[in-house]
């Protein structure tokens, strides 16, 4: 005999699953679905788990258990350049997925590179680099966290520096200043999965424990000088990682 809290969960997967609740709206309370299950406070609470942990839905504050999308987005790792629409490369794979994205700035300063950080980007250890912290937002929710780093005297005179957002992506910003050739800028990009942090987990509405894609990328000029280290830790329901037109070339 199937446990109550599955067959609670399984039915309101079902829900969620035909449109029923959409993605944002709210569940019922949890005393209203013990009423309507007609069993108890704890088998409830194991149903919602299960759905949770699954990453069905997420407990907000002041408005009780909503609805996530689970549909993912697949972000072009060969993105560089915006095809000139004002959109950095992660509003463009958002848009080009139906969905509305937005790369928010959190926070950007100078700090000291530590061993990890000047070994990429072939820096003294201790030597000023800029750090820029952004969000990956989907329909508003943050789905992907992202952690540059570029040498300060690489680029001192460009918005990089700056606080506020980049318009068109750090790609096109550093091609307009002369940083970066389209035509001939390299990139290493690494990709993963590990735990998530505590900080991440919360970040990204995750529960403890769960698993989550991680990218690093490492963006040369033409002269193979490091220009971006960049960290990316992603929720993996709703994100993932492509290349699209990726061309072979003699060794």
């Amino acid at each position: 005999m199937t446990p109550r809290r599955y067959e609670i969960a399984d039915h309101l997967r079902e829900l969620i699953g035909n449109g029923t609740y959409t993605p944002g709206e709210v569940l019922p309370s949890q005393a209203d679905m013990k009423d309507t299950y007609d069993t108890s406070a704890n088998t409830i609470s194991a149903a919602v788990k299960i759905l949770r942990d699954e990453g069905l839905v997420w407990r907000v504050a002041n408005r009780g258990l909503v609805v996530q999308d689970t549909q993912p987005v697949y972000v072009d790792l060969a993105l560089a350049v915006p095809p000139g629409n004002g959109l950095g490369p992660w509003e463009t794979a958002c848009q080009r997925a139906g969905h509305v994205g937005n790369m928010q700035p959190v926070s950007v300063a100078r700090v000291p590179a530590e061993a990890d950080v000047a070994q990429a980007l072939q820096l003294s250890v201790g030597a000023t680099v800029v750090r820029r912290d952004r969000h990956a937002l989907l329909n508003g929710q943050a789905v992907m966290l992202d952690r540059a780093y570029y040498s300060l005297a690489v680029v001192e005179d460009t918005p990089v520096v700056g606080t506020g957002k980049v318009i068109g992506g750090i790609w096109a910003a550093l091609i307009a200043a002369g940083v970066l050739d389209a035509a001939t800028a390299r990139v290493r990009e690494l990709i993963g999965s590990r735990t998530a942090t505590k900080d991440e987990a919360e970040a990204l509405r995750l529960r403890p424990g769960t698993s989550v894609l991680t990218a690093e990328r490492v963006t040369r000029d033409g002269e193979a000088r490091p220009v971006e280290l960049l960290r990316r830790v992603a929720n993996e329901r709703r994100v993932r990682f492509q290349v699209d037109d990726m061309r072979f070339t003699q060794p």
